[in-house]
Parts: C-alpha cells; structure tokens; sequence
C-alpha cells in the first residue's frame, strides 16, 4: 500500500526539474538578449558621439540644433529610429574630473556647455520586453512588461588655431623697406638695414611656442606658464631667431638678423609674453598651443612695439616727401601691441571671442610746414588715433574623407579718429615783418572726428587648408565701402575749415602807414579776400589728403594697421584625433 502511494513521484519531480530548467533557459536568453540590446544601443551612443565630435563643437557646428541633427542622422545610419517612448539627445558640453572611489578628480563627468564646451554627448533610450518567453515577475508583482535601456557616450575631437591680423608686408618694395628699417630700428634702439628679399623672408617664416620656449631654456608644460613669463625684449627675439634658424626655414638671414637684434635699447627691458600673444585653451587641455605655430615678423613687431608700450617715439622721416612739404617731424605713441591669437573657434558665454586677433593701438602725432599758393607758410599739427579692428576665429571644420579642413574667420577693418587738428600761419612770409596774418581752424564741430569707413560690420572670410603645405595660408583681406579713407576724411576736414584773414599790429610808423594801406586796399577788395580764403582752402585740401596718404596711411601700415582693410593671416591650424571619453 506505501509503494502505491508513491508510485509516479519521480515524475512529478522530473516535470518540476523540467519546468525550472525552461524558466533558467528563458531566464538565460533573455538576459542575453537584454544585454546584446543594451550593447547595440551603446554602439548607436557611441557611433552617434564619435560623428557629431567631428562635425561639431571645436570641428564645426556649435549650434544646439544643428548637432541634434548630427546626432539623430548617425543614429539611422546605424539602425535606430526613435519609436514612442524612445529618447535620443545630443549637447555640446565639457568634460571634467570630479572626485570619485575616494580620490580627487580621479572621474570625469559631463558639463553641459560652459567656456569651452568641446565635447558631444550623447543619451539614447530605448524600450523592449522584459522577455521573449514568460515575464515571471509580472504574474507576481505589478512589474512593467517593458525594460527601458539607457546608454550613454561622451566624444571630443579638439582642433585649435592661430591668427594675425593687420596689413602686415602684402605690397612691401623697395621705399617701404627702407620705411620699415627706420620704423623698427626707432622701436628697438638700433640701425637696420634690411632688404625686400630679407623682410619677405621674416614675413614667411614661423616658429612654435615649445621651440620659442625651448630657446629660452624654460622648463614649461602648459602654455600658461609660458605667458606668465617676464623675459628680456634682446632675450626673446634672439631665442626667437634662434628658433627659425633650428627649424632650418629657408629664405630668413638669421645671422644678419641675430646680430641687429641683439644690440636693442628700448625703455621696456622685460616683457610678459602674454602682452604679445593671446592663448585661449581649456584647463583640461592645458598643453594643447604648444605646438601652435606664430610668424616670425608678427612676433618681431609685437615685440619691438610692446617694449615701446606708453612711451613717444620719434619716425625717421626716410623716403617720406610730400609735395609743398617741409620739415616733416613724426612721433608714434603706442596705446597698445598687436596680439596674435592662438585658441579655440567660438564665443565664450559672455558672447566675447575665444580666440581673437588685433593689430595694435596707436597715437601718431604728425608736424609739418606746407606752402600755401606761394604767400602763406602754415605749421601743421595733426593727432591721429587709430583704433583696431579685429580677426576672430568662428569656426574650424575639421577634415574628412575627400574633405579638406577649413577655418571660418570673422573680421573687421581698423578705425582711426583725428583728434587735433590746429594750424600756424603767417602770411606775407616773405617780409621783414608780416602785415597781415592769416587764422585756420576746423569749424566748430569737425575734429574730433572720425574716418569715415562707410560700413564696418564684420565679415567673413574662409581658410582651406588641404594640408600642413597650406600653413601659413596666403593672406586674405577685407575692405570697407569707402576707399582711400583716412586722405578722402581728412580732405573732407580740409573742405571745413575756418580760415579768417586780419592785419597784424602796426609795431612802427612805417608799419602801420603801409598796414593802413594794405587794409584799406583788402578793404576795397573784399571778393578779392573771400577769393583767396576759397584758394588757400582749396590748396590746404590736398595737403591735409596727401599727408594721410603718403606719410600716415604708409607708416600705420607698417605697424599692422591700415584704415578699412584688415589683412588677415591663418598662422596654424591643428585637429586631435577623435577620443571617447565617457
């Protein structure tokens, strides 16, 4: 009777061994296949990443919805489409170390935006059955049906590069050579005598930060450091030469060069490299300029005008003549240095430029004697400011399969305001003792004024660079509407004048028996007088014209500057490879 009883228990325990086994086997492919969904949709987080980080941020786009679109397009090419209930984000951001596992900044963590946001991330959600064969936990509990699965991925591709701006030495001959010498030697104490062929050389040669750095014997890893730096004016552009000549860049005269350069007397012996050049680069890419590479003649005349910041300095007025002029004295107060920037493309979140560069700031003070239609000498005082204009890194597409990379530039032409304008005139300056004399001024309102350029918004300008052959790419110029500016505004300034003829003092009785006479016949001939204030109007025009176009439009070309142009220069340009970074 027991062993009945027990008969046919062996197979209710091989029917509950079965069913556990099924529910492990199901348990098994379901888990299987969560985490081969969970990989598959970690592939589209990445994949989506990998592609934005090269065609956004620092290598393109910064636009929120530009890079969503990125996003959303690499994810259908690898297979996902986001159905409802389904989530697929990207946002441009920054990474940085946080604490973590009990060790300072040992982690890093997603910043959306933020100063320099250069990484991509990317958070895609997807939905799908908890499993294929029998969802346990929902016969017990009130457990979804559905698993959602999250993933997550972080790339960033930097790419960093270096400006100049300023008209530099695009129509450089023989008189403005000889210009320049008497220009840079006046900055930097000493005598030069440079040809064409030598500045042309200078202009085309270029060095790195960590060669400049290395030639300085400064033990530096970031570029900070570098700027932080107080150096000898003589010190630098020796190390700076030093460092073309290593570089064995062919055309520069390094020696002749060395040799001028290392006898300089200029009121500022030291220097921060910092008034000369501007790096904008991230804290958790603090090397990354380095290697950037800045031009030779850039960094010489930054140099020489830096070391001249805030002091007078008198121009050699060599080669400089002007028809009906003498006695042409000219003084350069520098306000500020030309910088070259060296960064990342953008805007901060303030809306200022990351990387932004700007030709110098000067004061030019200008005295000179003209001749007026052969019966009035004037003395000329003339103070001119000029502001700079700007060349701002936009945007840096890097480069792909068939495409090559490419810089977007936003730049503006330079600004100049006459500030003073006062005159010295004697008539009759042929006489013993002048009769009369003569009064010239601006008219009530006209100076100070500034040069009119028309309009002066920014414009852009684009840099491909197909390979390192392109570097440093061929200068490209912006213009305004208004041509010849600074001779066509201070011609106009010489249309507005307020010229008054009266009789001097008679000091004599002769003088004052031929001053009666004089007055009386200019009073008779009042048309005769209005006529020759017209003349003397019209010959001071051309003057006032020629002295902007023949002495200060050339002398401020020089110093980087030239009115409603802006030459600007893509010194260097650089792309990492792409990293997944979370």
């Amino acid at each position: 009777m027991g062993r009945e009883r027990q008969r046919g228990a062996i197979g209710v325990m091989a029917v509950g061994t079965l069913l556990l086994a099924l529910i492990c086997l199901a348990l098994v492919v379901d888990t299987g296949r969560l985490y081969f969904e969970q990989r598959k949709l970690q592939r589209v987080a990445d994949m989506a990443a990998l592609e934005a980080a090269t065609q956004s941020g620092m290598c393109g786009t910064q636009q929120a919805a530009a890079i969503q679109g990125l996003v959303v397009a690499s994810a259908a090419k690898n297979g996902f489409v986001p159905a409802a209930g389904d989530t697929l984000t990207g946002q441009l951001g920054s990474v940085l170390l946080d604490a973590g596992n009990g060790a300072p900044q040992s982690r890093r963590i997603f910043s959306p935006g933020g100063a320099f946001a250069d990484s991509v991330q990317v958070e895609v959600s997807h939905k799908v059955p908890s499993s294929l064969i029998l969802n346990v936990a929902s016969l017990f509990t009130q457990a979804p049906a559905q698993t959602e699965l999250v993933a997550h991925a972080v790339a960033r591709r930097s790419a960093i590069g270096a400006l100049s701006a300023g008209s530099g030495l695009l129509n450089l001959d023989t008189s403005r050579s000889a210009l320049l010498n008497g220009l840079l030697g006046s900055l930097l104490g000493i005598t030069l005598n440079l040809d064409v062929a030598s500045y042309n050389g200078i202009a085309g040669a270029n060095l790195s930060l960590r060669d400049l750095a290395t030639q300085l014997n400064l033990s530096v890893g970031t570029v900070q450091e570098l700027l932080n730096t107080n150096v000898g004016v003589a010190q630098l552009l020796g190390a700076a030469v030093r460092a073309v000549s290593a570089s064995g860049t062919a055309g520069v005269n390094t020696a002749l060069l060395g040799n001028a350069l290392a006898t300089v007397k200029v009121p500022t012996t030291n220097i921060s490299l910092a008034s000369i050049l501007s790096v904008a680069t991230p804290s958790a890419l603090p090397d990354t300029a380095l290697d950037s590479k800045v031009n030779l003649l850039d960094l010489l005349m930054a140099t020489a005008m830096a070391a001249n910041q805030a002091t007078a300095v008198t121009v050699p007025a060599l080669s400089l003549t002007v028809p009906g002029v003498t006695n042409l004295g000219v003084s350069l107060y520098i306000i500020q240095p030309p910088q070259v920037a060296i960064g990342f493309p953008g805007k901060n979140t303030d809306g200022s430029w990351r990387t932004d560069a700007k030709p110098a700031q000067v004061r030019v003070s200008l005295k000179a004697t003209a001749n007026l239609l052969g019966i009035a000498n004037t003395t000329i005082n003339l103070s001119l400011k000029a502001i700079s204009g700007h060349a701002a890194l936009e945007s840096i597409q890097c480069a792909g399969i068939g495409q090559p990379a490419s810089a977007t530039v936003q730049a503006s032409a330079s600004l100049a305001t006459v500030e003073n304008l006062s005159f010295v005139t004697n008539l009759l300056p042929s006489a013993t003792a002048s009769l009369a004399s003569i009064s010239i001024a601006p008219k009530p309102g006209v100076v100070p004024a500034m040069i009119d350029l028309g309009s002066n918004a920014d414009q852009q300008l684009t840099f491909i660079v197909a390979s390192r052959n392109d570097l440093p790419s061929a200068v490209q110029r912006i213009t305004t509407p208004v041509g010849n500016a600074l001779a066509k505004g201070l011609s106009n300034i010489g249309h507005n004048l307020d010229i008054q003829v009266a009789l001097a003092p008679c000091n004599n009785i002769l003088g004052c028996l031929v001053g009666d006479i004089l007055g009386g016949l200019l009073n008779g001939l009042f048309k005769t007088v209005t006529a020759l204030i017209g003349g003397l109007a019209d010959a001071l025009a051309p003057i006032l014209a020629s002295l902007g176009s023949l002495v200060l439009d050339p002398l401020l070309s020089l110093l980087g500057i030239q009115l409603g142009t802006l030459d600007v220069r893509l010194i260097d340009l650089q792309t990492q490879s792409i990293e997944m970074l979370i």
